[in-house]
């Protein structure tokens, strides 16, 4: 091995100057150790020990010897790494591998010797020269995948390959070392405490991600390599490291050639497959890409492609109902996409690092009580910038700093944290007194600018000791005293047990009687924060219900924030509000109280103000995880799940495997799950959900394992996997009755009517809904009660009872109106407008339509607007307005592709296919679906089979487009699509007439005519009327009054012409009537035409020719 690398820094006082920690004795140069290597000289530190080239007295041969450190040798779990190292690297034979020789013991010290290597490693080769001649780094990048071949197939992966563990020798031969954080593949990047291993600015995105890994990981890391070979720099650079990790999690990187323009087009091409974000379509190996480097070909590359088109669609038979069920998934609302830089905020005046004292549980208790006590008073104040305990906390474990060690490494601290001075504090014993310290630290010097003791007899005289010690800080600062009284030594204990966390609440009503015997605000806090944290929510209720009557008499800002959480708990949000208003603004460091704040605004519907604030809270905290997750559930409950399961997600799912913070990985994972589902990605979203079942069932959390069951059954019923399905909705059944969850019942129920719903049984799903209703009245929550009459509304409209689906609806409206929730009210005007296109009342959808896509844009609703958009485009495809409805589709289907919603995209695209059919544009349809196919559109296939069979009939082919149709209607029937039956089976009685086949089509005709009668949808019963008055059909007069009395009403109905034309027929030739039906189609035809785009008028032209409409010459 060698020197030069970012863990390897060339400095003989290395140990001295580096960490301050190494309580390690530096072996003597000439010194033989393990009686074997004498000393040389000193190569650097590692992250595991000092390294030294030395030589072997018995090989004869120069070697580089790395001591382990003595407090990671003291460690099983890092001694288990260290000797890993050894064995897994002696399974890897090759000249592009440095080889392992031994392990050894010297004292008490541990030592393994490997091949020394004289040269640089490539980490100092780029810095000395920033890029390398692309033939050069396309070498480089061979001899590297040559020695990962060999390792990977020992099934060994290396997890950390980065220019600092790749050795460059005099000779330009390269090797790859370090193989200390290697493992077996399909083993996850995270160490048992929880420490995603490899290097940040190295880690493959499933790596980051804490997935399980396979070699293509050490792909990826030898594609950043190259690219940095090649440019200089990394991919995203700009940002904190964090940034350019979660911007590599989400996004493939920009070419290299838009850093180096003159690079080969082969080493740009072979750079980019090796950094591809999925791993499916990153090169297959390492050998390959010595086969592509040798060959200079990319062979087996898979084109970029549009990545969400795999994923199975959600809902969707007709155009119409498709529709329907796409507005009928959006039970959320959307927020803003945020711009995420890094945090401008003012630097902070103050840390309060943890407090040193025993390791005896009851001493560690009472420091951490005092500190977090002493965190409440900072908070409170409005001139003193502090982080909070938990902030701190969170940022020390990032660092991978336990109390001593950020004792001793202030600058780091301070630095990472943005403050100006830490606050150490420590608890020591006195006999039977106490002995307390604070001592003030700056970036600048190591010693304390200022320190403070203060002795106490005992317990008993502990407050006052605490005061006057407080009193000489505030004086230190400058700030007043005030009036601040220091609870006593056990409710201090009592704090520091809740707030350390070791023990779960298993006794509530012994956990009530300490929190009323103290009656502390932040004690109070930290119990209700451990029951909420666990999705424990009806005991938390019941302790929160204690808690308000307990604070409300208190009156101060910690209690104020206390009592504000146990009203957002009980359920009274809007009460936690205005209690909370006595702190907004007076308070910018209680991060806490205003993470509450937003948590409230969301819970009353006020999701733009929640992100808003939750923005301005991560900018100033980039590592607030509770924010971050917040901002991805917000953001998923508003409907716009695309920045949650991109960038927020990510964020704290980086965070949570940093701080190995276990039920918030589930949570994240549930949350995955349910944004994928609303993004229509099935199988990710599946994934995600049987992730957080297993993580929330390790953790013993039944009502959150329960939760994550119910969405799961919901997402295997939508993917038609109702059996599995109905396996999950009954586990969590049976856990959910266990606890007596009254609104987990109640979602349970509801979801019993999703599952129903998917397999077509529209009756079961309306009772399932309808009791979910019962349940969710019970319990009064009307935002929940709103989404409920929304459920039961849209069972009636599949069912086809429209005027009982807008009774609902108009209901939902209603309820939503009441508690002035516009997120909630766009939804129901969205569902009411499909009632009304149903019925007949297209006025009255228009309005609705229009008055929520303002609504929308007002309120930033990004998948609300498009819902709108695409809503619109049906009904003006419905009026003829078809240059209106081609605009609107086109710019929903560009806001669908920009979400990478496959469900969406099909959805448009089917609708464009219809818009061209209607035109006489069957090479435009063919053109508009023709990429579909029935595996990318899963429950849509029925909708799209009759669409394709329609461009086949359209295009002439009429034998070929009845086996089409009947393959339409079988789809149909499978998937209980029954409205998208029936306009199969109305394509097929045109092919029948087509056929010269009478009695078939008249039979056909009437099952349609008996099938709607219990579906009785204006639009269906106008195409119904132009189908039976093409074919000719025994009751085809009656079927034109009956059209004519609709279009009296419905003037505009784009296919108005047809219907006029065809009924133009029956009259005797030169009649009256004859003449007057078809100046109704040559009106109808003219107003169609003047709605059309001029590049698709002769089409149209064509089409309204060829069944004889009279056209205007002049046209």
């Amino acid at each position: 091995m060698t020197a030069g690398t970012r863990d390897f820094e060339h400095d003989p006082n290395v140990a001295a100057t580096v960490t301050g920690m190494m309580a390690q004795r530096e072996l003597v140069i000439g010194e033989v150790v393990a009686g074997r290597f004498r000393i040389l000289r000193m190569l650097g530190m590692g992250g595991m020990g000092l390294v030294y080239q030395a030589h072997d007295l018995e090989l004869d041969i120069d070697v580089a010897l790395k001591l382990l450190r003595p407090e990671l040798a003291s460690r099983p779990d890092a001694f288990e790494r260290f000797r890993k190292e050894l064995l897994l690297a002696r399974q890897v034979s090759s000249p592009h591998v440095v080889r392992i020789h031994d392990l050894v013991r010297h004292d008490q010290a541990w030592l393994i010797s490997m091949d020394y290597v004289a040269g640089q490693s490539l980490e100092r080769l780029l810095g000395e020269q920033r890029t390398l001649p692309p033939e050069r780094a396309l070498d480089i990048t061979r001899q590297l995948a040559q020695g990962l071949a060999a390792a990977h197939r020992r099934n060994v992966i290396h997890r950390d390959l980065k220019p600092a563990n790749v050795l460059v020798d005099e000779s330009g031969e390269v090797r790859i070392t370090d193989f200390g954080v290697a493992r077996m593949a399909g083993e996850t990047g995270i160490t048992g405490s929880g420490v995603v291993i490899g290097t940040p600015e190295y880690l493959s995105p499933e790596q980051a991600r804490a997935e399980p890994l396979d070699a293509r990981s050490d792909l990826y890391a030898l594609g950043l390599i190259l690219y940095e070979m090649l440019t200089g720099t990394l991919p995203f650079r700009g940002g904190t490291p964090a940034e350019m990790l979660v911007q590599r999690i989400v996004r493939d990187p920009p070419p290299a050639d838009t850093i180096n323009p003159a690079l080969p087009p082969f080493a740009v091409r072979l750079c980019a497959w090796l950094l591809e974000l999925r791993v499916a379509r990153r090169i297959p190996s390492a050998e390959a890409v010595v086969q592509a480097i040798d060959s200079g070909k990319l062979s087996g590359r898979p084109r970029a492609r549009w990545r969400g088109a795999q994923w199975a669609a959600l809902v969707g038979t007709l155009i119409l109902i498709a529709a329907a069920g796409w507005i009928w998934q959006q039970q959320t609302r959307p927020i803003p996409a945020v711009e995420q830089t890094s945090p401008l905020a003012a630097p902070l005046d103050l840390l309060p690092l943890p407090w040193a004292s025993s390791e005896a549980a009851d001493d560690m208790a009472l420091a951490a009580g005092i500190r977090q006590w002493l965190g409440v008073r900072f908070s409170d104040d409005p001139e003193l910038r502090s982080a909070d305990p938990l902030r701190v906390d969170r940022a020390l474990v990032e660092l991978g700093y336990d109390a001593s060690a950020a004792d001793r490494q202030h600058q780091r601290v301070l630095e990472t944290m943005q403050a100006r001075q830490a606050l150490e504090g420590e608890l020591r014993r006195d006999g039977n007194g106490w002995v307390l310290k604070l001592r003030l630290v700056n970036a600048e010097s190591a010693t304390p600018q200022w320190s403070a003791e203060q002795r106490a007899a005992g317990d008993s005289a502990l407050p006052a000791a605490l005061t006057a010690l407080i009193g000489k800080l505030d004086s230190q600062l400058g700030r007043p005293s005030g009036a601040f009284d220091w609870p006593s030594a056990d409710e201090l204990r009592a704090l520091g047990t809740a707030t350390l966390g070791h023990a779960p609440i298993d006794d509530l009503e012994a956990t009530r009687a300490e929190a009323l015997r103290f009656h502390g605000p932040e004690l109070w806090w930290q119990l209700l924060r451990r029951l909420d944290r666990s999705g424990r929510s009806a005991e938390a209720a019941d302790l929160a219900a204690s808690a308000a009557e307990d604070l409300k008499p208190l009156g101060t800002p910690a209690a104020r924030r206390s009592l504000a959480y146990a009203e957002l708990l009980i359920g009274d949000a809007q009460a936690a509000l205005t209690t909370l208003a006595a702190l907004t603004g007076k308070a910018p460091s209680d991060h806490p109280a205003r993470l509450l704040q937003a948590r409230c605004e969301a819970e009353l519907g006020n999701y733009d103000v929640a992100i808003r604030q939750l923005r301005t809270l991560v900018a100033e905290d980039p590592r607030n995880i509770d924010a971050w997750y917040s901002l991805g559930k917000f953001s998923i409950q508003a409907g716009d799940a695309k920045p949650a399961v991109d960038e927020y997600l990510v964020r704290a799912e980086v965070l949570a495997n940093r701080l190995n913070d276990k039920p918030m990985r589930a949570d994240i994972s549930h949350a995955y799950g349910i944004g994928y589902r609303r993004l229509g990605q099935m199988d990710v979203a599946a994934e995600q959900l049987r992730r957080a079942v297993k993580q929330r069932e390790a953790l013993g959390d039944r009502r959150g394992q329960a939760a994550s069951l119910r969405n799961l059954s919901t997402v295997l019923s939508m993917q038609g996997l109702f059996d599995p399905a109905e396996e999950a909705l009954d586990q969590a059944r049976s856990i959910t009755e266990a606890l007596g969850d009254s609104r987990a019942l109640a979602d349970l129920a509801n979801a019993r009517g999703a599952l129903d719903e998917e397999r077509g049984n529209y009756r079961g799903a309306l009772d399932a809904y309808r009791d979910s209703l019962r349940l969710r009245q019970s319990l009064g929550e009307e935002r929940a009660i709103g989404e409920s009459l929304n459920n039961v509304g849209y069972a009636y409209y599949q069912l086809g009872e429209f005027d009982n689906a807008q009774t609902y609806w108009q209901q939902s409206a209603a309820t939503y109106e009441k508690i002035d929730d516009r997120y909630g009210l766009v939804h129901a005007h969205q569902s009411q407008a499909l009632a009304e296109i149903a019925r007949g009342d297209w006025k009255a959808a228009r309005d609705l339509l229009e008055g929520s896509l303002a609504t929308a844009e007002t309120l930033q609703m990004a998948e609300e607007r498009t819902v709108s958009l695409a809503t619109l485009a049906e009904l003006d495809r419905l009026e003829g307005r078809m240059t209106s409805a081609l605009q609107e589709s086109e710019s929903a289907l560009a806001e669908f592709e920009q979400r990478k919603d496959p469900r969406g995209i099909i959805e448009m695209k089917l609708l464009r296919g219809a818009i061209a059919a209607d035109l006489g544009d069957f090479a435009g349809a063919r053109q508009a679906i023709g990429e579909l196919g029935p595996d990318s559109v899963a429950e849509q296939a029925s909708v799209l089979r009759w669409r394709q069979a329609e461009v086949v009939f359209g295009l002439g082919h009429a034998e070929e487009a009845l086996k089409a149709v009947d393959e339409a209607i079988a789809a149909a029937v499978s998937a209980h699509g029954y409205a998208a039956e029936l306009q199969a089976r109305l394509l097929r009685v045109r092919i029948l007439g087509e056929l010269k086949q009478p009695l078939a089509a008249a039979k056909e005709l009437r099952t349609v005519k008996d099938g709607l009668v219990r579906y009785a949808s204006v639009p269906m019963r106008l195409d119904l009327a132009e189908t039976a008055l093409r074919v000719g059909g025994p009751n085809a007069a009656a079927d034109y009054q009956q059209a004519r009395n609709l279009l009296a009403r419905l003037p505009s109905y784009g296919r108005a012409f047809a219907i006029h034309q065809y009924g133009s027929r029956l009259a005797a030739p030169g009649s009256a009537a004859q003449v007057q039906a078809r100046e109704l189609a040559r009106k109808a035809f003219d107003e169609l035409l003047a709605n059309t785009p001029p590049l698709r008028q002769q089409t149209l032209r064509e089409h309204a020719g060829a069944i004889g409409v009279a056209l205007d010459p002049a046209q």
